[in-house]
């Protein structure tokens, strides 16, 4: 499996304040778990929440996971998995800095929280288009996270498609496809694939209770689409199609 070298764009592996990992340690440990599973480039995309939200982005936040990345990439490195940097923005939390900072390192796009039922706006959905446009504005892609677990997406579907038709890459939870997430998360990720909708998935491992289970997933994709298909949804390839500073997939 680890022949493969799964591309994981969203975890929350380095420590910054949120839900995630509490130290380095905690984060070096899953990261290490990850490369044993087959994950060769991993990305740490701390939370980045509005101020009503539970982690409010801040300049102490922004540095803590810095120095947590810096403490990080070179063991990381020594036991084969490449670390980089982003943000998982949510509608609105860019707070600190421009826009151009909160990019998955090494690619041009920025990674944007498909809200869920733990956010409160009055239209989750047009919080995420004002965000996309202003990604968009900024000359950069985007990468919607976990659109399954929204609820209006659960629902109607079909919503997610005018994210997909203006370019933005669609990225599920791999905990989805496994029902970690709940069954409606599940049965609204598997539509999304029956509409054509899907171009990543990712781990968004939390901590030593929600490690990275995208191997997990990959299988089971694979035994419902197929190999290649699910292949193409876990080696990165789907990044070529945003401008990408350099070189994601060899």
């Amino acid at each position: 499996m680890s022949a493969i070298g799964f591309v994981d764009v969203h975890s929350h592996l380095v420590p910054s304040g949120d839900d995630g990992v509490r130290d380095v340690a905690e984060g070096l440990e899953l990261c290490r778990r990850a490369a044993e599973e087959g994950t060769r480039l991993l990305f740490g995309t701390p939370h980045a929440h509005i101020p009503s939200s539970p982690f409010p982005l801040t300049a102490e936040r922004i540095d803590k996971a810095r120095v947590g990345y810096e403490k990080m990439k070179d063991e990381c490195s020594a036991f084969g998995l490449e670390l980089r940097l982003g943000w998982e923005v949510a509608p609105g939390g860019m707070l600190v800095g421009e826009v151009e900072d909160y990019v998955l390192e090494g690619t041009g796009a920025v990674l944007v929280e498909f809200p869920g039922p733990w956010f409160d706006y009055a239209d989750p959905l047009e919080a995420v288009r004002v965000q996309v446009e202003q990604i968009r504005a900024a000359g950069l892609g985007v990468v919607l996270a976990h659109p399954e677990r929204s609820v209006e997406a659960q629902r109607r579907p079909e919503l997610v498609l005018p994210f997909a038709e203006d370019g933005a890459l669609i990225c599920f939870n791999a905990d989805s496809f496994l029902g970690w997430h709940g069954s409606s998360p599940e049965r609204c990720a598997w539509q999304l694939l029956d509409l054509g909708v899907g171009d990543l998935i990712a781990s968004d491992a939390h901590g030593p209770g929600r490690p990275s289970k995208l191997r997990e997933a990959f299988e089971v994709v694979a035994g419902r689409i197929g190999h290649d298909q699910a292949l193409a949804l876990v080696d990165g390839s789907a990044l070529s199609r945003i401008d990408v500073v350099d070189e994601i997939v060899t």
